[in-house]
C-alpha cells in the first residue's frame, strides 16, 4: 500500500453555530489512479462488521445496500453492476466459501486477496470492484425521565475501489454522520385511571416517538449519498 497516498480532509468550518465537520472524512487515492479508465464496476454485497449482538437482524447489509444502489443508479458516468451479478459470479464460479474467507479477511486486514478476484472476474468484462463495509451501527437511547436529554442515532461506512488486475486499492472514501432526537421534556409520563403508567407526551400524529432515536436508513442516507457523490466522476480527475 505504499504507492497509496491519503488525503484526508481535516479542515473545519467555524460558524455562530460551532465547528461543523467536513464529510466524507476521509478520501484516499492512488496517485495513479484514473477514473477516466475505468471500465465495468462490479458492486459487492455490502460487508458489515457490526457485531451480531448491535445489529442481529442485519438491518446494516439491507439497508446500505438497498441505499447504494439507489444513489448509485443516478449515476451517469460509470458502467456498474449490481451485486446480484457479483452473486451469480460466486456461485457459477463456485466461490461461496472463498467468499466466505474473502469477506473475514476484508474486516479484518483491509485487504482484497487477487487470485479469488481472477476467479470471481471469470469472463465478466469488468475493471474494478467497488466494496462497501459499514463499521458504525448504534442507537443511543436517553431516559425519557431525564429533562433535557435527547437520543441518537450513528452510521459509519466506507466505500472502496480495487482493482482487478492488481487486488490494490486505488480509491476509498470513508464517512459517518448521526442525527439526534428532540430533546426531551422531562413530562412524558401519565398515570391513568386504572393504575397504568403510559407515555402520552412527545408522539406525532402518525404515531412516532420524536423522542426516540431516529431510525438508521435517515442517517445510512445522509452517509451513502456524501460517499457516492465523492466517488470520482469521469472527466474530473
Amino acid at each position: 500500500m505504499k504507492r497509496i497516498i491519503a488525503v484526508t480532509v481535516v479542515a473545519s468550518l467555524f460558524a455562530i453555530a460551532g465547528c461543523k465537520s467536513q464529510h466524507p472524512s476521509k478520501i484516499t487515492v492512488d496517485p495513479e489512479f484514473d477514473a477516466n479508465r475505468l471500465g465495468s464496476i462490479l458492486i459487492a454485497p455490502v460487508v458489515s462488521s457490526v457485531s451480531e449482538g448491535e445489529d442481529p437482524d442485519r438491518e446494516s447489509e439491507r439497508i446500505i445496500n438497498r441505499l447504494l444502489i439507489e444513489l448509485i443508479a443516478e449515476r451517469t458516468d460509470h458502467s456498474f453492476l449490481s451485486p446480484e451479478h457479483f452473486k451469480l459470479a460466486v456461485r457459477k464460479e463456485g466461490l461461496e466459501e472463498a467468499y466466505a474467507d474473502f469477506e473475514s479477511d476484508w474486516i479484518k486486514n483491509h485487504e482484497a486477496d487477487p487470485d479469488f478476484l481472477r476467479r470471481l472476474r471469470g469472463s465478466l468484462d469488468i475493471s474494478a470492484i467497488l466494496i462497501p463495509q459499514v463499521y458504525l451501527w448504534n442507537k443511543d437511547e436517553a431516559d425519557y425521565r431525564e429533562e433535557g436529554t435527547a437520543s441518537s442515532t450513528s452510521v459509519g461506512a466506507t466505500l472502496t475501489l480495487v482493482d482487478f488486475d492488481s487486488g490494490r486499492i486505488v480509491w476509498e472514501a470513508m464517512d459517518e454522520n448521526f442525527k439526534e432526537s428532540v430533546r426531551t421534556e422531562g413530562n412524558r409520563v401519565q398515570v391513568d385511571g386504572g393504575g397504568f403508567v403510559r407515555r402520552v407526551s412527545g408522539v406525532t400524529s402518525t404515531g412516532r416517538d420524536m423522542y426516540a432515536a431516529p431510525p438508521f436508513e435517515d442517517v445510512a442516507l445522509i452517509v451513502m449519498q456524501v460517499l457516492v457523490d465523492a466517488f470520482p466522476q469521469r472527466g474530473a480527475m
